[in-house]
């Protein structure tokens, strides 16, 4: 049977592949840090995985499906930490799942949804000129994951900018509104996938020293920190695209209320002729003027000045 599962050993600034029914030998001797990557794997891939690590049966039941809140859980034998992904995959933001199974010599990466997957952590741990841990290579795993919500947050900062410029320069459209509300569930998403990772470092500093040793702590206390300061962008841009949303609906108000002043403004004026008419249209036996020849013009001429009185007062009231 197939397994979609990569494994590797990693020592001494080498990467050496090796097969899946070796994982318990090579973590048993030691020698290097065993690196396990599955993508989406299936239930039989799972129990495998299951009996080569010894991992406890309600983890593996949580990593088989997705949709797990973010959180670190200690298992005999070992931690079970969920992390929530961002990144930029085919010129789209992909959203997914990590669960990690971090025991004596292994780290065990499960993938929910599509990516790259973490060669890049991978070469970066080859790379550091200290001896590999458990606990370094998930340092190296968070801050790769906080290190690719980044460009997203930037990103999401852009389109503000932008929408704020097309907002000033061409007034509120729906379309500008549509755009607001769809950046704020970005911010919303991206939220959901970077907040729990302080908590986690924490966590990990103040519960797991068997993980995070005292050399470690800084590294993980700076991923905090990043992770910190992502939030903080985050928070201060939802807020200002708040604003925008509660002008946009100000503004429309205001337009609103500008026409319903000005269509009270021509109410107005025409309720003059319209009252003058009115009385005259009754057919009355004796109205004033009826056997005067000058009436008709005069009684226009006093509408109409009447009328024009009124547009001037109104004008310059600024209601029409």
């Amino acid at each position: 049977m197939a397994i979609d599962v990569s494994c590797h050993l990693l020592r001494g600034g080498q990467r050496q592949s090796i097969a899946f029914e070796d994982v318990s030998e090579a973590i048993a001797a030691g020698d290097g840090l065993v690196w396990l990557e599955l993508n989406d794997p299936d239930k039989p891939t799972l129990d495998l995985l299951q009996e080569e690590l010894g991992l406890h049966e309600l983890a593996v039941e949580d990593a088989l499906t997705a949709h797990q809140r973010p959180k670190v859980e200690d298992y005999a034998g070992g931690l079970f930490v969920v992390l929530r992904t961002a990144r930029l995959w085919d010129n789209a933001i992909e959203y997914g799942e990590t669960h990690v199974f971090c025991g004596p010599n292994y780290l065990a990466i499960i993938r929910h949804g599509t990516g790259p997957g973490y060669r890049q952590v991978q070469d970066r741990l080859q790379a550091y000129a200290r001896p590999l841990s458990v606990g370094l290579a998930l340092y190296a795993l968070l801050d790769h994951v906080v290190d690719e919500l980044r460009p997203l947050a930037a990103r999401l900062e852009d389109r503000y900018a932008d929408l704020e410029a097309a907002i000033f320069s061409n007034g509120i459209s729906s379309d500008n509104l549509q755009r607001l509300y769809e950046t704020k569930r970005e911010i919303q998403q991206l939220m959901s996938a970077i907040q729990p990772i302080p908590e986690i470092c924490g966590d990990l500093i103040r519960l797991h020293a068997n993980i995070v040793d005292k050399e470690l702590r800084a590294y993980y206390r700076d991923v905090e920190d990043h992770a910190l300061r992502l939030i903080n962008t985050l928070d201060r841009l939802r807020e200002m695209i708040a604003d925008a949303m509660q002008l946009s609906m100000t503004t429309a108000a205001m337009q609103q209320s500008e026409a319903v002043q000005k269509l009270a403004g021509w109410g107005a004026i025409l309720a003059i002729p319209t009252l003058v008419f009115s009385l005259y249209g009754m057919n009355f036996k004796t109205m004033p003027e009826l056997g005067w020849a000058w009436g008709y013009p005069l009684t226009l001429l006093g509408t109409g000045a009447g009328c024009y009185w009124l547009y001037r007062r109104l004008k310059q009231r600024s209601w029409i």
